[in-house]
């Protein structure tokens, strides 16, 4: 996606130097990352080749970086094979008490993209931030236990939301929650609001108290990409099943009521997360490359050949060609040659072949 020069928030994160060295250049953002345009100069044919260089490594004067689709996560670990995945989610979900899904589930292997905001904390007399808790802990349930999910880095989203000149609560409006869908991939939000953890202690001896809490969570889950809310959930903890004793007994209860209202939170979001279909969109368009908004992280694979639709058609009705992934770069970024078709354009929507 093309920028110019970054107006968001109040003050530049640049100097009037590096602005005045940025002004005549072409700026892309790919995975929430920027990279500035350089021409590399030509080839045997004499066509101008091009190089995408991260604007930190520019202004440093580190134009020696390699092309964009060679920039790739360099990883010590040896890749599994699809075998390998198959029988380790296999391992994996068998260890979890929630069913994989009751609803069909389309490309097991490919990870949606997901962002999990702050909650919003309606109770006022505690002194702890619940709102923020009960999202970091669903963040991390989600990561463990919905292998279809890939939750995003909350620091990114919450950058990706300044830049966007919005604050989380804009994002109860599902149209502008597709903002995030066309900028860094989104698929679906997970926001709400927290009533709670209300305790109550009882002593039973002299130097012995039992303490128990109560916490109602309420939730939304958002489709950022045909904007629409796609269902509302609420939890509440069994009040017994929180009671802890001894020192510190009324946090330990908070905490533990909390646990216990996430854990069916955590069911019904894997139901509806199972059930999305899975897409991701083109960041940018170069000749006869395309490079999109998914990547390593997401599960995708060198060689792996995907269709491309235009940026409305989610349902993959008409496809107008189709792409191979050639490399694998940055966080959670890919490079993919065309193979079929050619005239695309930046979110077009890239699905995987229908009968894979």
């Amino acid at each position: 996606m093309a920028c110019s020069l970054f107006p968001w928030g109040k003050r530049s994160p640049y100097t009037k130097e590096e602005l005045a060295r940025l002004a005549d250049k072409e700026i892309y953002i790919i995975d929430a990352e920027k990279y500035v345009k350089v021409i590399e100069g030509k080839d045997e044919k004499g066509n101008i080749q091009f190089r995408y260089i991260k604007i930190e490594d520019y202004l440093a004067g580190e134009e020696e970086s390699l092309p964009l689709e060679a920039q790739r996560v360099k990883r010590t670990e040896i890749k599994e094979t699809a075998s390998e995945q198959r029988e380790e989610v296999k391992k994996t979900e068998s260890k979890k008490n929630l069913p994989l899904t009751s609803k069909l589930f389309k490309h097991p292997y490919l990870k949606r993209k997901m962002a999990v905001i702050t909650f919003e904390d309606r109770t006022k007399f505690t002194y702890e931030r619940f709102g923020e808790i009960i999202a970091e802990k669903l963040a991390t349930k989600m990561e463990v236990e919905i292998f279809s999910s890939l939750v995003m880095d909350r620091e990114m989203v919450k950058l990706t939301l300044e830049k966007l000149h919005l604050k989380p609560e804009d994002l109860k409006n599902p149209s502008k929650a597709k903002l995030l869908n066309n900028t860094i991939g989104i698929q679906g939000i997970v926001m709400g609001v927290v009533y709670g953890p209300f305790v109550t202690t009882s002593a039973l001896s002299q130097n012995e108290k039992s303490s128990m809490a109560i916490v109602r969570i309420e939730v939304k889950l958002i489709d950022t990409a045909q904007g629409r809310i796609v269902k509302e959930f609420t939890a509440t903890n069994p009040l017994v099943n929180s009671e802890e004793m001894g020192a510190l007994s009324e946090e330990k209860a908070k905490f533990r009521a909390v646990d216990l209202a996430l854990d069916q939170i955590l069911f019904q979001v894997a139901e509806e997360i199972n059930g999305m279909d899975w897409f991701t969109r083109i960041a940018l368009v170069e000749e006869n490359m395309v490079y999109l908004n998914a990547g390593y992280q997401t599960g995708l694979k060198e060689g792996d050949l995907l269709e491309v639709y235009p940026a409305g058609d989610l349902g993959g009705a008409n496809p107008i060609g189709r792409i191979k992934v050639s490399k694998l770069f940055g966080v959670d970024a890919s490079a993919a040659q065309i193979i079929e078709g050619g005239k695309f354009q930046i979110n077009d929507v890239v699905k995987p072949l229908p009968h894979s």
